[in-house]
């Protein structure tokens, strides 16, 4: 029967894995399965047959290899040319049956070097035929039992086109009574308004189903999973807790924890370098809470709490921490059952619509088809990275490298031009657009073309960075990735799809990162140095061009220059862009020709006057005390000129606004601060609204934005040093617990929200420590441009013969 002529099916992989029975008996065949959602929306799964094993050897020993195996009964079906990570010449063995560890037992008797192993995997198929999550399947289904059809070794392929699959979520979230028994769980999915499973009384609810057992509970929820066929399982903080919780009372109640697409029971499995990963047979577990963490937005807290307060403008219907939270949703499980029921579906809801409003669960779909690793990665960086580039060698049939313990520096930070300290008018903000991944394009920064380079000695081509690093200029892989990922981020961009450009944007820029990741089996200390030293050539040299044009830089970091263009590029919005712009082609046009002359390569490097700041101000450092005007490194503030006829719009960066680990009190205070000094108010004007806030803080109008949140990152028992956050949490009980804490400043000290003794705020405290270092540096700057001196220390005192310390 001819492929073309049977019934193709659109799908989405969620899942894969292989036969256990794989390093069974010599000949057995190797299955391979794959689970996930057809376009049509019925959920499918797939039997196949696993890629062969192969060894790789010298190719000068190919032929004596391929003998000796055959000799001892092990069949060899395909001899094919390869070459190793240093391009050396190497053949790939194809083994007729599961036997490579034996293969390699065989050729280490007979001393040939068995260079690497290719065990039969699932995943080695997809990559092999390039399959990174969309796929078609051609095949004639049957019905499934726990999915709605069955593949018996379908043909598969990549899409010929896009197509979209709605993967299908469910939240899922869990309470338990003081003994650790769960009492009620709650589901919510698109396709049903959402339900809860409850330990108590029958409550009369169309969306509450009771039992009399917790066994009785846990048998019911299992079976609700399999009947709703959710692709993807999550909630809130849902693997630490609540399916760690479950497991551990499945396995208590002696029940199997069995709520996948097949028979075997979902378990938490330990991986090395990895968090522990919760194994559902099938389907995928993902954390939302980790979702929200990866996506780098930045909210109060990262409870689910806060998170949907800043999202969803609402929150949980019981919002209390801590003991108090305890006692509360006890209560209501006793009192009002059905008001509890409510509280913990609602959990369930905010996760669903987070997820949505966010973009999230698409997100997380499309960086894992772009990356072809399992949804649990989609947010990874090296397994992500490892994957794509490990595929693109597999096409070249290039060897991979082993996996070996190597000292990696890191990846270095980017330069930092030593800043200017003042306030300033009209400031172009000169950005070079994805600086590192158009370094790599340009440079050919690429680990087998480093690897080819340090393989031989060194050749008058090679390219040399400013570290030293050389690289041969056959075209690397990567920047090759790079260029594709570029002309497929514009596509997207072309066709209004920003979730698309968005996946393609974050996964280029993490590439830097990975190469000096030493969990990376590519990671070299030399390429992220390679990287940072051509960004620091060129950060320098644009520094160098702006100034030689008259012109004062006032910052530069990693990729940015902030240009005071000087007298006659003002007279607004328009003028200042038109200027920029032109610098800007000017520049691009000179780093064109230099970069041709010097290395012979053609410039990807492009900069942009990407804003303009009406008024900006770099403070001084805290810690200066020796009148030089050294700036702050990473902080400084601006208003953000728009040609839309826009109102300037107030940015901060690195600064105490942009923190969370200060009060909102000092966060609302610099930024009001700010918008004074950047109106044109004079210093008497901000020593009035210093001290207005200084007496609305004594005076208990401002107690509401006191409370410090801070994370402990290790038990409270664990730090040798009792910081106000640590005797918080100490207070509190938490000498075993780690996590986010609130706390105030009292006469006592730190003092926790939830556990407050009465001691009187130590307004003092937020006086000195919160307010006055905002408002000095920020004077401080003012005062420079006016050419003066101004100490406003004793706007904030009580009296003014009080010393402080201050920066």
């Amino acid at each position: 029967m001819l492929y073309s002529r049977m019934p193709e099916f659109p799908a989405f992989i969620v899942s894969s894995w292989d036969d256990a029975a794989r390093n069974g008996a010599q000949g057995k065949a190797a299955r391979g399965f794959l689970t996930g959602r057809l376009a049509d929306g019925r959920s499918f799964a797939a039997v196949l047959r696993s890629e062969s094993p192969a060894v790789f050897v010298d190719a000068p020993e190919g032929e004596r290899s391929a003998a000796m195996l055959a000799s001892r009964g092990i069949g060899v079906t395909v001899r094919s040319p390869w070459k190793d990570f240093a391009g050396r010449a190497v053949e790939r063995i194809e083994l007729a049956a599961e036997s490579p560890a034996a293969a390699g037992r065989i050729l280490r008797e007979a001393d040939i070097a068995c260079r690497a192993m290719e065990r039969s995997h699932v995943n080695e198929l997809l990559a092999s035929r390039g399959i990174q999550g969309p796929v078609t399947l051609r095949g004639e289904p049957r019905e499934g039992r726990r999915v709605d059809l069955i593949f018996f070794d379908p043909e598969l392929e990549p899409p010929d086109a896009a197509f979209a699959v709605r993967l299908r979520w469910l939240a899922l979230d869990i309470e338990t009574d003081r003994d650790g028994r769960v009492v009620a769980v709650s589901l919510a999915g698109e396709a049903f308004p959402g339900e809860v499973l409850f330990l108590g009384p029958e409550l009369g609810s169309p969306h509450i189903r009771s039992f009399g057992s917790e066994a009785d509970l846990l048998s019911a929820l299992a079976a609700r999973i399999v009947e709703l066929d959710p692709d993807i399982l999550t909630g809130w903080n849902v693997i630490d807790f609540d399916l760690r919780v479950l497991a551990g009372r499945y396995a208590e109640c002696q029940l199997a924890f069995d709520i996948g697409r097949s028979e075997s029971p979902a378990a938490f499995r330990e991986v090395p370098g990895r968090r522990s990963v919760f194994e559902v047979p099938g389907r995928a577990a993902l954390d939302s809470l980790r979702l929200v963490r990866a996506s780098g937005q930045r909210f109060e807290d990262l409870s689910l709490e806060s998170v949907a307060r800043s999202l969803l403008g609402e929150g949980k219907s019981v919002s209390a921490h801590g003991e108090a939270k305890l006692a509360e949703l006890e209560r209501l499980r006793l009192t009002d059952p059905a008001a509890f029921c409510d509280y913990c579906l609602r959990d369930s809801q905010l996760v669903l619509r987070i997820l949505d409003v966010t973009g999230l669960g698409e997100l997380t779909a499309k960086r894992a088809a772009l990356t072809g690793v399992a949804l649990d990665l989609a947010w990874t960086s090296i397994p992500a990275f490892e994957r794509v580039y490990g595929s693109e060698l597999r096409r070249r049939r290039i060897l991979p490298p082993a996996r070996t313990e190597r000292s990696v520096s890191g990846a270095a930070g980017g330069t930092v031009l030593d800043p200017a300290t003042g306030l300033f008018s009209d400031v172009l903000v000169f950005d070079f657009r994805s600086l590192y991944p158009s370094i790599m394009r340009t440079f050919n920064i690429d680990p087998f073309a480093y690897e080819l380079a340090a393989a031989r000695p060194p050749l008058s081509s090679d390219i040399v960075a400013p570290n030293g690093a050389r690289f041969d200029r056959e075209p690397g892989i990567l920047p090759e990735l790079i260029t594709r990922y570029t002309r497929e981020r514009e596509a997207a961009l072309a066709a209004d799809d920003p979730t698309a450009a968005y996946v393609y944007k974050i996964l280029m820029n993490s590439f830097y990162g990975v190469l000096g990741s030493a969990g990376c089996r590519y990671a070299r200390t030399e390429l992220a140095g390679a990287i940072t030293s051509f960004g620091k050539k060129y950060l320098t040299r644009a520094k160098t061009w702006f100034e030689a044009r008259g012109q004062r830089v006032l910052y530069g970091d990693t990729d940015s220059v902030f240009v005071l263009p000087g007298d006659g590029d003002g007279g607004g919005y328009a003028n200042l862009f038109a200027a920029g712009e032109s610098a800007a082609r000017l520049l691009n046009a000179e780093l064109k020709r230099e970069i041709k002359a010097e290395f012979g390569l053609e410039s990807r490097l492009h900069i942009r006057c990407e804003k303009i700041y009406g008024r900006f101000l770099i403070p001084r450092l805290k810690s200066d005390q020796s009148g030089e005007g050294r700036g702050r490194a990473k902080g400084y503030a601006g208003l953000v000129l728009t040609g839309t006829g826009r109102e300037p719009r107030l940015e901060v960066k690195g600064m105490e606004a942009a923190r969370t680990d200060f009060t909102p009190l000092a966060r609302r205070f610099q930024l009001d601060i700010l918008g004074l000094a950047f109106s044109g108010a004079t210093l008497g004007e901000l020593e009035d609204f210093c001290r207005t806030t200084v007496r609305d803080l004594r005076d208990g109008r401002l107690d509401e934005r006191l409370t410090y949140r801070r994370s402990l990152r290790r038990p409270a028992r664990d730090y040798a040093t009792e910081t106000p956050a640590v005797r918080a949490a100490r207070l509190l009980g938490w000498e075993a617990r780690r996590g986010r804490i609130s706390y105030v400043m009292t006469q006592s000290g730190a003092e926790p929200v939830e556990a407050r003794s009465g001691s009187p705020l130590d307004y003092d405290h937020y006086s000195v420590h919160q307010l006055m270092p905002i408002g000095c540096s920020v004077v401080q700057a003012l005062a420079e441009s006016l050419g003066s001196e101004c100490d406003a220390s004793s706007w904030f005192a009580d009296r003014p013969q009080m010393e402080f310390e201050f920066g």
